[in-house]
């Protein structure tokens, strides 16, 4: 499968970007203001982005939240990365979504419970 984030990405739609990353507005936004961080390398999960890289993306999405809360006058950003199984057709990137007290955000978010061996995480910490 062509990942739409090495070939299909339009620089017109780039808004900013660092040495590591680009930001684009999410094309299917859960909130005004939505946008993506996303690799100019392909990694498919966290794991594969080298230290000094997510050194950056931290610092990036620090400076994006603060620019939100600045222009927007949001309340919060709600910061989720996809990878592996959930990003199909791209890869590894992080959405960050403004939110505000009143937006309803996870009111709307429903979840099959798993059951997992909690005790068996805690030992491979």
């Amino acid at each position: 499968m062509t990942c739409i984030f090495c070939h299909q990405l339009n620089e017109n739609d780039i808004l900013y970007q660092t040495e590591h990353f680009k930001v684009v507005w999410d094309i299917d936004p859960v909130q005004t203001g939505h946008l993506l961080i996303i690799s100019k390398e392909h990694y498919d999960t966290l794991s594969q982005v080298p230290p000094a890289v997510r050194y950056e993306l931290s610092d990036l999405e620090v400076l994006l939240t603060e620019k939100l809360c600045q222009a927007l006058a949001i309340d919060g950003v709600t910061i989720a990365c996809n990878d592996r199984l959930f990003d199909a057709g791209t890869h590894f990137h992080v959405h960050l979504i403004p939110r505000f007290q009143s937006d309803g955000f996870w009111d709307q978010i429903s979840l099959a419970q798993v059951q997992l061996d909690l005790t068996h995480f805690l030992k491979a910490l």
